[in-house]
């Protein structure tokens, strides 16, 4: 019963905040789900039915999440609104890892009383924690059209954040070294950016970018053809540090400290994983996937069994209570945690059907690329209307190299430390791989109908197609001797 309560509070929760983001909830509709959480409590108190307390508790839940997004929302204050259309001098502080492009930096600043997105040049370089002075004009973000008719909601992705307004072609000065905490924080920045150069010591352009892209994060430096081969290979996601990438590292670290006691071991796998989300910008693909594996270390530790789905559940609410606009204007997450729940439930049912594979590895990873391809595929051609016919041979014939990619990538940038001129000697295994990787994105994306471009379509069936996946895998699991794993 205690699992039944448990995803009644998800639920509801999740339901809340997914109705608030569309919509205003006025007052009354509170006090109306008030009384009824009270009926409900009532009835189960005088019926002894556990169908009237799961139903309390999910209109509760979803009433507390309803009005935890509604706080949530960031409004544009009065002394933005002031300065909106004119150009200005304003200091602030740096409150995130500034995002560097080709040729410009993207700094998010708390200034004028919340975040404004600085778009700037590179030079001259800003870090976490500095006080800047920034000359510009100030604006407002906007929606704009993106492909196939859709339009980007590029003041709501900015709002998750927190960011209000935009500073474009601004000129940035730092005006104060960080201190403090702030001190600590841009030292590990510090060591990713240093690390990203070693690497570029090591491997020449463009694999240093995706070398960087796979152990850290970002894809600075690969390029627009070359991005784009990524994105219509259905290969994008191993370059913006996705939760594959983060179980990677916290695997080879459980590996790397398995010779210390149990605690001891897993405390300080926690803290070297925490510090690499951190340092990776601490995306919420990255995050979801860190707290995933924070939780499997403290099962290890203590002994207790692992629930996978009930920790992908625990690492979306934590996410959602700290910044519920996650749920709906963060594409990151939605994908993220809806390939993790398909590739949990999915690809045991799918291994089982693919019995004419005798290698255990190709089957496994078969059926795990098939499972993470279907679950994500309503909502990616929701998002973006790009069908990529190549995507799974694509994943099939990269994903079995990126750990050894990431290894050796790691490798050519530690001695890229220290090595000098070593380090190139110590990439020709990782350039190789990367390579290999590169060359498959290009060739499958240039094939014939390597994709297809769909026009936009209303949300409604993104919520069909999923309610029919759910049917399917119910149906299947049903049929079958093992159980979907809980």
């Amino acid at each position: 019963m205690s699992r039944a309560l448990l995803l009644a509070v998800f639920l509801g929760f999740v339901g809340g905040i997914a109705c608030r983001s569309f919509c205003t909830v006025p007052w009354t509709l509170y006090v109306l789900g008030l009384l009824a959480v009270s009926i409900f409590l009532l009835a189960h108190l005088i019926y002894k039915r556990q169908i009237y307390l799961v139903c309390g508790i999910v209109v509760l839940a979803a009433l507390v999440g309803a009005l935890h997004s509604g706080l949530s929302v960031e409004s544009v204050p009065d002394s933005i609104k002031a300065q909106v259309g004119k150009t200005g001098v304003y200091e602030g502080k740096v409150v995130a890892d500034p995002d560097l492009r080709e040729t410009t930096q993207r700094v998010t600043v708390a200034m004028l009383d919340t975040k404004v997105l600085v778009v700037a040049p590179l030079y001259p370089e800003i870090t976490y924690g500095e006080r800047v002075r920034i000359q510009g004009k100030l604006s407002l973000p906007e929606p704009f059209d993106a492909t196939g008719g859709r339009t980007f909601q590029y003041d709501k992705f900015l709002l998750k954040d927190g960011i209000v307004a935009l500073v474009n072609n601004a000129h940035i000065t730092s005006i104060e070294e960080p201190t403090g905490i702030n001190a600590g924080i841009a030292w590990v920045f510090s060591v990713r950016h240093s690390f990203l150069e070693a690497l570029s010591q090591a491997l020449p352009e463009p694999y240093s970018a995706l070398a960087g892209g796979l152990l850290a994060g970002g894809k600075q430096g690969l390029g627009e053809s070359l991005l784009a081969a990524f994105i219509l290979s259905g290969l994008v996601h191993i370059v913006v540090l996705s939760g594959y990438n983060v179980m990677i590292v916290a695997e080879a670290v459980l590996r790397l400290f398995s010779f210390l006691p149990r605690r001891v071991g897993a405390t300080v796998a926690l803290l070297v994983i925490g510090l690499f989300v951190l340092a990776a910008g601490a995306g919420a693909a990255s995050i979801r996937a860190g707290i995933m594996a924070a939780l499997a270390l403290v099962a290890r530790a203590t002994r207790r069994t692992y629930a996978v789905i009930r920790a992908l559940c625990a690492a979306a609410f934590v996410m959602l209570l700290l910044n519920p606009q996650l749920l709906i204007f963060d594409p990151g997450f939605q994908l993220s945690f809806v390939a993790t729940f398909g590739l949990i439930v999915g690809a045991p049912l799918i291994s089982q059907r693919l019995s004419v594979v005798k290698s255990e590895f190709v089957r496994e990873l078969l059926a795990s690329t098939i499972a993470a391809q279907l679950a994500v595929l309503p909502l990616l051609l929701y998002q973006t209307g790009l069908l990529s016919l190549v995507s799974l041979p694509a994943n099939l014939l990269v994903l079995p190299v990126v750990p050894l990619a990431m290894l050796f990538s790691a490798v050519a940038g530690v001695v890229g430390f220290f090595g000098g001129n070593l380090a190139v000697l110590f990439g020709l295994p990782a350039y190789g791989l990367l390579a290999y990787i590169i060359g498959v994105a290009e060739f499958v994306a240039n094939l014939p109908l390597a994709t297809v471009s769909l026009p936009a379509f209303p949300f409604w069936l993104v919520f069909v197609a999923y309610v029919a996946l759910g049917a399917g895998v119910y149906w299947i699991s049903r049929k079958d001797s093992k159980a979907v794993p809980y």
